[in-house]
C-alpha cells in the first residue's frame, strides 16, 4: 500500500474576493508557496472582458493606490500569476488583492480580498 500526502493543500491560503461598487463580482484567490515566490490563482464570477488585477499594500477598506505586485489580468474569470514574493510575506505583511473594472477604468474596483494567513 502506498500513501501519498499533499503538502501543497495544507500550505495554501484562500482569500475570499468580495464585490465592490455594486459590481456583483466575487470569487476566490488561492495562494500557494513556490520556493521564494507565490503562485496566485484567481477564480472570479460575474465579470466581463479583461480586468486588471493587483496585490496592494493595505486592506480592502484602505488600499495603497500603488500596486505592490501586478497579477495577470482576469480573462473569462481566471488569472494565474507567480509573484516574486514569499508567501509568508504576503500573508503577514498586510496586503489585499483587488480587481479593476477594465484597463480604461482602473479607478473602479470591482472585487477585493484581504490576504491573511491560514484562511
Amino acid at each position: 500500500m502506498v500513501a501519498v500526502a499533499s503538502s501543497a493543500s495544507a500550505q495554501e491560503t484562500k482569500v475570499k474576493l468580495e464585490p465592490q461598487n455594486s459590481s456583483g463580482e466575487s470569487g476566490t484567490a488561492t495562494l500557494t508557496p513556490a520556493g521564494d515566490s507565490t503562485k496566485v490563482v484567481l477564480d472570479v464570477k460575474g465579470g466581463q472582458g479583461t480586468q486588471p488585477t493587483h496585490i496592494h499594500k493595505g486592506t480592502c477598506s484602505q488600499l495603497d493606490p500603488k500596486p505592490a505586485f501586478p497579477l495577470s489580468p482576469v480573462v473569462n474569470g481566471k488569472s494565474e500569476t507567480t509573484v516574486k514574493a514569499p508567501m509568508k510575506d504576503l500573508t503577514t505583511g498586510g496586503y489585499a488583492i483587488n480587481g479593476h473594472k477594465s484597463a480604461q477604468d482602473l479607478k473602479t474596483y470591482v472585487f477585493c480580498g484581504d490576504i491573511k494567513a491560514g484562511m
